[in-house]
């Protein structure tokens, strides 16, 4: 009896892992975040109101840019941007960027080909369309020239950015 309660357990939470790891594969997660903006004061009038000059957006400031390649058998492909918007800086997917899915997916920057563990930039948010990763204002940019997600169960490449 007891076998019986053990077998089916390891069943269930083998096929528990199998579903996290390969169900990625079928399902897209389409994002589409805005660009960040810098909101300029609100002037005001003497009666309380809003001057014709509302409150206006300037738009972010572009740093770099460069395209997806996939990687280790994987697809990549789109716009990636470093952009400075509100006093910080962003990693920036554009609406045509697309990769295959897979399983605990993250961003990170990297160098000379090879991907930095410690500078990571957060989880992949989608596979498909435009989507912002603030930059850790202690994390210094020029110590690095590419834009990684990387697999992190598997610890593959799934695509990279190259001098971005």
């Amino acid at each position: 009896m007891m076998k019986n309660i053990i077998l089916i357990f390891s069943a269930v939470i083998a096929l528990g892992v199998a579903y996290w790891l390969i169900s990625p594969l079928f399902i897209t997660r389409t994002v589409n975040e805005e660009i960040p903006f810098e909101s300029a004061d609100v002037a005001q009038d003497g009666f309380g109101e809003d001057s014709a000059d509302q409150q206006k957006d300037a738009p972010s400031q572009e740093i770099l840019q460069g395209n997806f390649e996939g990687r280790a058998g994987h697809s990549a492909s789109g716009t990636v941007k470093i952009i400075e918007a509100e006093g910080k800086k962003y990693v920036r997917f554009e609406s045509d960027f697309k990769i295959t899915n897979g399983p605990d997916l993250f961003v990170h920057f990297g160098k000379d080909g090879k991907y930095a563990a410690g500078a990571l930039l957060g989880a992949l948010k989608g596979n498909e369309g435009s989507q912002n990763y603030e930059i850790p204002s202690e994390m210094d940019i020029s110590n690095f020239d590419e834009v990684w997600v990387w697999c992190r169960a598997f610890s593959v490449p799934f695509g990279v950015c190259f001098q971005c």
